[in-house]
Order: C-alpha cells, then structure tokens, then sequence
C-alpha cells in the first residue's frame, strides 16, 4: 500500500508541476526564463536545458545542453509560441515602468481633483502597468521625474536569482524523477513479494528519507524567488508589501514555536520510554 500511494503521488506531481509551469508561462515570464537562464529569445519551439552555467554577469549560459522542443512543448503546449528571453522581458519591463509612472502621477493628481476627465482617461490607459511604476519608487522617491538609468535599474529588477533558481529547480526535477522509479520498484517488488531480496533498496529507502522534505523547499526556492521583486505578480512589489510587525516580535514568535514543539519532542519521547 506504501509502495501504490508513494508511486500515485510521485506521478501526480509530474502532472501538477507541469500543469504549474503552463500557467507560469503565462502569466510568470521572467521566472521561466529565469528557470531556463535564458537570455535571449529562442525559436519556437524552445529546447530545455539539462544542464549549464549560468554566466550573470555576461548575460550567457555557459556549457549547456539542451534537449530540443522539450521546452516550447512543457511550457506553450505548442511547437510554435515563442517563450521570451530575459533580454527581451526587461525591455518590455521598461515601457510598462514608462507607462506606470504615468498611471501613478494621474492617480496622485486625481487625489486632489477627482472630477478631471483628462486624468481619468490618462489613468486607465495606463492602469494595468501601475505595478510596473511602483518599481521605480525604490530608486527614486517620488516615482514622477525618474531619470532613464533609475527606470533601467528598475527594470533589472524584474530579473531573478538566476543561478539558484536554476539550480535548484534542476536539483528538484532530479528528485522527483527519482521518486518515481524509487516507488516504481517499490511497488513491483512489493507485487511480487520480493522486497527482501534487495538489501540494497532498503539502505537506499533508509537514506532518501530527507529527500521528500529537500524537494519542497526546493520547490518552494523556485516558486518565491522566482516571482521577485513581485509580491504579487505584476501589482505589488515585494519590497513595498513588507509587514508592519517588528522583528522584535517575529523573533518572539519564532523562539516561542521552537521552545513549545521542543517541549513537545521531549515529552513525546520520554512518554515512550515510559511505554
């Protein structure tokens, strides 16, 4: 039964996490491309690398291999969508950033005279690139009167963590590929009564215990660091979404959590004992 749900579960997550990176592509670019280290525009159907370098200050992928098609495939369901680089998506980040700066000094100006029609109409022409102005306020505050190198910082931001976002999305693929065949075996050998021949497989199982727990954070690396610097995707940036709550506070809270479930280990392991 172990062997039939481990298998079950590790083939449900090849179908989620690749309905995840469908959805991604549209409506999360920068982190496909920044999963891929993909820095320039392929044609479709775009090939997936196995492996590569990352080079962040060159803008390049060093020593990759790709496999064909198998991106443009995963991620467009289609063999003739383009999947753009992240050159060409900092680029397209600048002329929102333009856009939502104007969106954000209509709005200010509306805050004093709601009733001016030229506003309104400037505004909502520019209102789904808001998010996009609002990037500029960490390099220059007021958003209004941003130089052009302020709006180019601004639009590297949109790029991620890449090596590490590379990686650690390759390192996660690896693992649940893993699963499947580990519960794969599992469950043939558990079919045919024979797990016990294996040795083997029973010191690999004891060892990969950790890996489960290693892949979600994993996974949970790709899916945070990749949507930076967006809290919410294209609406809020991160830096501007940070909690009210003092570290003071979070550090109580986080110390308090340790020491109860601490408790509760000990306890639990002394009661045991007592059994």
């Amino acid at each position: 039964m172990a062997a039939s749900f481990g298998l079950a579960s590790a083939l449900s997550v090849v179908v989620l996490g690749d309905e995840s990176g469908y959805t991604a592509t549209q409506h999360q670019k920068m982190k496909i491309a920044g999963i891929e280290a993909m820095w320039e525009t392929e044609p479709a159907p775009a090939g997936f690398a196995v492996f590569g370098i990352p080079d962040i200050v060159n803008h390049k992928t060093n020593y990759e291999i790709k496999i064909p098609w198998m991106l443009g495939l995963i991620a467009t369901r289609s063999l003739t969508q383009e999947i753009p680089g992240i050159k060409e998506l900092v680029e397209v980040s600048k002329v929102r950033i333009r856009n939502g700066i104007l969106a954000y000094d209509a709005l200010q100006k509306l805050r004093k005279d709601r009733t001016n029609e030229v506003l309104k109409k400037q505004f909502q022409a520019h209102e789904q690139d808001l998010g996009y102005g609002l990037l500029v306020k960490r390099h220059h505050d007021p958003v209004v009167g941003a130089s052009d190198a302020q709006i180019n910082q601004a639009a590297a931001d949109t790029i991620p963590n890449v090596a590490p976002l590379f990686w650690s999305f390759r390192i996660m693929v690896g693992l649940g590929l893993f699963f499947v065949l580990f519960f794969a075996f599992a469950f043939y050998t558990s079919a045919k009564k024979r797990v016990m021949h294996y040795p083997w497989f029973l010191r690999v199982a004891v060892v990969s215990l950790p890996l489960p727990w290693i892949a979600i954070e994993l996974g949970w690396f790709v899916a945070e660091n990749g949507r930076q610097p967006w809290a919410i995707e294209g609406v809020l940036p991160t830096y501007l979404a940070t909690s009210s709550v003092s570290a003071s506070n979070v550090w109580i809270t986080l110390i308090g959590f340790v020491v109860f479930y601490t408790v509760l280990a000990i306890a639990t392991k002394y009661h045991f004992k007592m059994i």
